[in-house]
């Protein structure tokens, strides 16, 4: 039975991962960036209807979204948040915000099956373990965002454990196949990612040496696996989203490589050895080792995180810095005491930066995402044999329980730095990358539409009909709209189009522009005739993206 000093240290590792994740959750990030639009407009719908806003059934291995081809699960769960919550900025992150809690938990759980022999171990690198993860900034960002990844990598995780507990019964290996079909079915890079550690763990610690044992643990598993994704790979939007996934910019389309290769490869001499050194796809390989090796940096990792301010603050790291210690510390003492788990951590880690490696721009944190168990597992090892080496060493090393201490300190003042930075700066720093605006803009073209002739909207981003999806349009009328490629022409009155400010005096009785603010202040300049009203939209950055505008026709 735990003692009071372990439910002590759960109950307030637990209360601060609980207060990183769920404080302001619908309101820092200050709004829903497109993806989780999309999201919420297939959540709302589905939990309204029962079918995607496209009127297909809920039921289906992939929905076409916007056009981007997503995956059912998080869909699934946020549908059920809405059905709670309504549909708000809180219902789609909220099983995200879980799934970081639940992280923890199957972190710890993940420890107690790896890394412990006794019972007195297994509670307190529980502890460590969940604590590493509340407090890494890249499961807090992920827990407060409704990113796909973030879900899939808890399954992923999930499956491992049971992947684990099949040492001892095989069914659990059913189970781990079963729930990595379901990680697969969250986020498309899991499929590369699951088979991979899988293996490792069946060949590591499951299977032993008897075909019965080769069967049951390993051969079945990954035949239910492979079954449970005949329903990707069979349906209709299987071709149409890898297309997608492959026409975004990456290391494989950035440059015509033969062309490149050929601009190597002539003014060398053309010889058989510089067609070797320049080959295409020695070339990519290239390129592919450098976006791995921006996966691996220390800055990365402890100091800036992920530029993309969607993925990070640009001032964190994944992990806070003072972590870097007891992460070098735990690969060093791991590999001598448990070589398997050493093997299993390093591959799954590996192994998990191969789809961040893919885009143009690197480093990636959420392609990486998982490789957010693994690291948290060797740092939390690292802490606790820096610790029993510290302090139940039977001599006075005072010098050593000193740095400790200092070490800890360093970890309060880093995690204090972290969370100030993120609630007080980082909503305003980010709002654009956020796409705020989007919501405020959608407000006012619904609820002046009835007052006008015309609402123009004009074509800023392709997605922003999105948000009328979400906050605005009722769900009951989604049927109503005319989609071509996955994207409407109009909503009622509301036109997605470039305004001719040239036609402005022969144009309706009563028109509304929203556009671009700059762009409006160009036009206005030479306009026919001033506007009745002119209402700028203002960021929480303070800042005036966007603008509306109201004309009367001049008799």
């Amino acid at each position: 039975m735990p003692n009071w000093r372990f439910l002590l240290a759960v109950g307030l590792v637990f209360l601060l991962a609980i207060a990183l994740r769920f404080y302001l959750l619908g309101r820092v990030p200050v709004s829903l960036y497109w993806d989780e639009t999309a999201i919420l407009v297939d959540a709302r719908s589905i939990a309204a209807t029962g079918q995607d806003m496209h009127g297909n059934s809920w039921l289906q291995a992939i929905l076409p979204s916007y056009g981007d081809y997503k995956l059912p699960v998080l869909i699934w769960l946020a549908s059920l948040s809405v059905k709670l919550l309504g549909a708000t900025e809180l219902a789609v992150r909220l099983p995200s915000a879980l799934s970081g809690i639940l992280t923890m938990i199957f972190g710890g759980l993940i420890a107690g099956e790896l890394l412990v022999s006794t019972k007195k171990l297994r509670w307190w690198l529980f502890v460590l373990t969940a604590a590493v993860i509340a407090i890494a900034p890249w499961s807090v960002l992920f827990s407060r965002t409704g990113f796909e990844g973030h879900v899939g990598q808890l399954l992923l995780a999930v499956s491992i454990w049971c992947a684990l507990k099949a040492r001892k019964q095989w069914g659990w290996g059913i189970l781990a196949a079963l729930i990595g079909g379901l990680a697969t079915y969250t986020y498309f890079s899991i499929r590369f990612v699951w088979p991979v550690v899988f293996f490792l763990v069946v060949t590591l610690f499951t299977v032993k040496k008897t075909w019965r044992s080769f069967l049951l643990q390993l051969v079945v598993p990954f035949l239910l696996y492979a079954v449970s994704l005949r329903p990707m790979y069979q349906s209709p939007l299987y071709e149409a989203s890898n297309q997608f996934r492959l026409s975004a910019t990456s290391v494989l389309n950035m440059a015509d490589w033969p062309i490149v290769a050929n601009e190597y490869k002539l003014p060398a001499g053309n010889t058989l050895l510089d067609k070797a050194m320049y080959h295409p796809w020695v070339l990519i390989s290239r390129e592919l080792a450098k976006n791995y090796a921006d996966n691996l940096s220390f800055d990365f990792l402890f100091l800036t995180g992920d530029p993309n301010l969607r993925h990070g603050t640009g001032r964190h790291g994944l992990f806070l810095w003072p972590f870097f210690l007891p992460l070098v510390y735990g690969w060093y003492t791991l590999f001598p005491k448990f070589w398997r788990q050493g093997v299993l951590l390093l591959g799954w880690w590996l192994v998990a930066l191969l789809p961040a490696s893919v885009p143009e721009t690197t480093p990636h944190a959420l392609r990486s995402l998982n490789a957010l168990m693994p690291l948290s597992l060797v740092i939390a090892w690292g802490v606790w044999q820096w610790w029993r080496v510290t302090w139940q060493a039977r001599q006075r090393q005072w010098l050593e329980k000193g740095i400790f201490l200092v070490w800890s300190m360093a970890v309060g003042l880093a995690l204090f730095d972290f969370v100030t930075y993120y609630f007080q700066v980082y909503p305003a720093l980010s709002a654009k990358e956020w796409q705020d605006g989007y919501k405020a803009v959608a407000h006012e073209a619904w609820v002046n539409r009835a007052d006008m002739d015309v609402v123009w909207v004009e074509p800023f981003d392709p997605r922003f009909y999105l948000w009328l999806l979400a906050y605005e349009v009722p769900v009951q009328e989604y049927r109503q709209i005319s989609f071509n490629n996955y994207m409407p022409e109009a909503i009622e009155n509301i036109r997605f189009r470039w305004f001719d400010w040239g036609k402005l005096p022969t144009l309706s009785e009563k028109t509304m522009l929203l556009a671009r603010k700059d762009l409006i202040d160009w036009n206005l300049e030479t306009a026919a005739y001033p506007p009745r009203w002119y209402k700028p939209l203002v960021r929480a950055d303070k800042v005036a993206e966007f603008a509306a505008v109201y004309f009367e026709k001049v008799e």
